[in-house]
This record gives C-alpha cells, sequence and structure tokens, in this order.
C-alpha cells in the first residue's frame, strides 16, 4: 500500500546514479547561471559599444588595411603606393578648424589638425516623420559651412504649426521668430540644416531637433570664434 511521501521526500530528486540533489538547491544553482549569463553578455555589449571611433586619418591607414602583397613584390611599386596613399592621405584631411559630429551620442567635437579645442552636448534630428512628408533626421557625410548669421531669425515651416494643432498663417510675417536660434547660426551646403543656438538647452544629449544640430550657448560662442565660413563639417 503506497503511502503520501514525506517533506524529505517531496523536496528531493532521485538521480540516476542515486545521488539525491535537492530542489531548492537545483533552482539555486540554475538561477546563478542565468545571471552569470546575463552579466556576461551585458559586459560584451558594453565592450562593443556602438562601434563608433573617431582619430584622424594616417598615411599608414593604406597600406595597414590593404590586402598583403604577394612575397616578393618590387620594392619601387611599394615605394610608388605609399606616395600615393599620403597624397590621398593629405588631400582628405581638412586644413583649419573642422568639426566632427556624432549623432548616436549627441556630441560635437571642434578641431584643429590634431588638437581637439571644443566637446560638447548638442542635440540631433529625432528621426521621426509627422504625417505628412517630413522626416526629422540628421544627414550623414561630409559637409561644409557655406554662410555665418548672426542673430538668425527662424521661419517657421508648415511642420511647426501643424506640430503645434494650429492653422497654418499664410503671412510670412505670421512665421516669424526671433531668438529660436539663438545668437548665430553656420548654415552648411544643404538646404534648410544648419548649426545654431536653442531655447531648450535642458534637452542637450538628447536627440529631439528636427535635424538641424543644436548646440548650448557658451560653446556656439566658441564655434562661432573658431569656424570660418568653408570649413569643413563631418556627421556620423
Amino acid at each position: 500500500m503506497k503511502h503520501a511521501p514525506e517533506p524529505s521526500e517531496r523536496s528531493a530528486i532521485q538521480s540516476e546514479g542515486g545521488a539525491m540533489i535537492r530542489r531548492p538547491a537545483l533552482v539555486a544553482a540554475v538561477m546563478i547561471w542565468d545571471t552569470v549569463a546575463l552579466l556576461a553578455l551585458l559586459g560584451y555589449a558594453v565592450f562593443l559599444g556602438t562601434g563608433y571611433e573617431y582619430r584622424s586619418l594616417r598615411p599608414a591607414d593604406a597600406t595597414e588595411l590593404a590586402e598583403p602583397f604577394p612575397e616578393g613584390a618590387d620594392a619601387a611599386v611599394l615605394a610608388k603606393i605609399k606616395r600615393d596613399s599620403d597624397k590621398v592621405f593629405k588631400k582628405l584631411t581638412p586644413r583649419g578648424s573642422h568639426v566632427v559630429i556624432d549623432r548616436v551620442h549627441n556630441r560635437l567635437y571642434l578641431w584643429r589638425a590634431d588638437t581637439m579645442l571644443l566637446e560638447a552636448a548638442i542635440s540631433c534630428g529625432a528621426d521621426a516623420k509627422t504625417g505628412r512628408e517630413w522626416t526629422f533626421d540628421t544627414p550623414v557625410g561630409r559637409f561644409r559651412v557655406v554662410n555665418r548669421r548672426e542673430f538668425p531669425i527662424w521661419v517657421a515651416p508648415d511642420w511647426e504649426f501643424i506640430e503645434a494643432n494650429e492653422p497654418i498663417p499664410r503671412s510670412r510675417s505670421a512665421r516669424v521668430q526671433e531668438g529660436m536660434l539663438g545668437e548665430y547660426a553656420l548654415d552648411l551646403n544643404i538646404p534648410g540644416y544648419m548649426i545654431h543656438g536653442t531655447l531648450y538647452s535642458r534637452l542637450l544629449g538628447r536627440s529631439v531637433s528636427h535635424g538641424c544640430i543644436r548646440v548650448g550657448r557658451d560653446d556656439l560662442r566658441v564655434l562661432w570664434r573658431k569656424v570660418p565660413t568653408g570649413s569643413t563639417v563631418f556627421i556620423f
């Protein structure tokens, strides 16, 4: 006649080899293993980061990253390749000050040759779409400053009023908003995109703009002094 198992029997599992493994101990072991695996995964993700790295170009990059030459390659050929790569990198290196914009981390870097003059928190595009045809992202590529404006005036486009659920004005004067762009604006060679100031400095470091690059007042003043018309702007 079978009888109900004792509490000690209910809390144990009989293994094939005859050893008794208690359920609480087994559950704890599984939880510890899951925790270790999760920590390892998080550590791996932190180690990988976003995959972006910024540093100055080096002529050696052309040969270090190129396919290896077969043994016995002619020394004159290698020397010519090095000379040609030096010319290419010299041509690619910006002259004077240049700006590097990291959209992922919302950071701006001002460089002169290999010296970093400024690192600033910024706001790039929110990468969002309205119900019509506007996409609010910051473009990627190599651009240049084509114009500099002091005390720029913001002429609000249609989407400004659509977002606010307001009627779209017919006159230009009803669209003009002073002070929205801060003290200065650096126009890029992409119509409608610029580096400018902001009234919402508390949001710097977040992707909340409509595509332009918003900069705080003090950092914008540095850019105004150091970035002339024609300067290169890299956005990635």
